[in-house]
């Protein structure tokens, strides 16, 4: 098994701990480890002896040093594609089986995982991939489906003949991106959607065979980008895309790229405890309950307060009365908002970047090549 880690993306829904210039990948979620290290430890997991991290140039210091930072009995072995500039998930996967069909890794099965996510059954994980990885061999491309507990409106969702149970596959009827509530709603009741969990699994060659029938403009973007990308010389880990190449790619997912038209899709269940942690909401559900319902981590005193999450890096949060509140106190911003209103965290992060806001992009400590 091959593993491919895209690690990217802003995690605007995630600030003030979530910054552009220290984005989600790298954040602890209920443990001493980060996202992006407990994604490359189930990695290893599932067999793979090394794995090919997809991020921004921007990240690439920080990157190393999570991977550095593994004990050695966890660590694995890392390879970098860097991108220039971000143009969404068909490209990214494009470049990443460029490079393994470069490697003479073509036809083995690649497990494709976003490194912000979380799993909370690693067993189940490890033999639903491992069922995954024979269907792409025989070159399936398969997903990862949910199923739906609430009618959320974040997540993209599978439409499939029936919900597949074990290790069955259900072919796929069709994508849904990001419904409504009301259709949400519908869904969850129908019984017959899953949510998109994001994870993937195929070999390079057919990933590459139906970018060319579906989107030959991303996979020409990509060969180019990597053909002409350069290697550090102290670095041989490590591939630079080459900027003007890459830009030329179109800004598409995966999903309209190439899941949505193509017909050798298959779907498992997914049903291994995920969370894409795309919320506060969802953060605090990765912690222990008290009585009331409250979650918190640091330095927090509530009284009288139910469904409060509260977390702080430093200060001591003391809230009185609260329901159904977040609050997230880091040294240069605080967060208040409401439980279930927490996916408009990105309209506040939106705002602060039409302002020029520091704190939009930065933390007051930034890490530095050097420090």
């Amino acid at each position: 098994m091959l593993a491919v880690i895209l690690s990217g993306g802003s995690g605007s829904r995630l600030w003030p701990v979530s910054r552009e210039a220290m984005p989600k990948p790298f954040m602890k979620v209920g443990g001493d480890r980060s996202l992006l290290q407990r994604t490359a430890l189930r990695a290893k997991a599932v067999g793979a002896g090394s794995c090919l991290v997809v991020t921004n140039a921007e990240y690439v210091f920080k990157t190393m040093e999570e991977f550095a930072a593994l004990d050695s009995a966890a660590r694995i072995d890392c390879q970098m594609l860097l991108e220039p500039v971000g143009r969404n998930t068909a490209p990214a996967i494009a470049a990443a089986c460029v490079l393994l069909m470069d490697q003479g890794k073509a036809d083995e099965p690649a497990l494709v995982m976003p490194a912000d996510h979380l799993i909370q059954d690693e067993l189940r994980f490890a033999e639903v991939v491992a069922h995954a990885g024979r269907l792409a061999s025989a070159g399936r491309i398969v997903l990862f489906g949910i199923r739906p507990t609430m009618p959320e409106t974040g997540f993209g969702y599978i439409e499939c003949a029936a919900i597949p149970v074990g290790l069955e596959e259900q072919t796929v009827s069709r994508f849904v991106e990001k419904p409504s509530l009301d259709r949400a709603t519908e869904y969850v009741a129908a019984g017959s959607y899953l949510w998109n969990s994001g994870i993937f699994c195929f070999t390079a060659r057919t990933m590459l065979d139906a970018l060319q029938r579906h989107e030959p403009e991303v996979l020409d973007a990509a060969r180019a980008a990597v053909q002409r990308g350069s290697v550090p010389a102290l670095e041989p880990r490590r591939l630079q895309l080459d900027l003007s190449a890459f830009k030329q790619a179109p800004n598409i997912s995966i999903d309209y790229a190439v899941m949505e038209r193509e017909s050798n899709v298959v779907v498992l269940a997914g049903d291994f405890g995920w969370s894409d942690i795309g919320s506060w909401k969802a953060v605090a559900e990765e912690f222990e309950r008290d009585a009331g319902g409250n979650t918190t981590s640091g330095d927090v005193l509530l009284a009288d307060c139910e469904n409060v999450h509260a977390q702080s890096d430093d200060r001591l949060i003391a809230a009185v009365g609260l329901k159904d509140v977040v609050i997230v106190d880091t040294p240069d911003a605080v967060l208040v908002c409401d439980r279930n209103e927490s996916q408009k965290v990105k309209d506040v992060v939106n705002e602060l970047k039409r302002r020029g806001h520091d704190t939009q992009k930065l933390h007051r400590t930034v890490a530095r090549p050097w420090g």
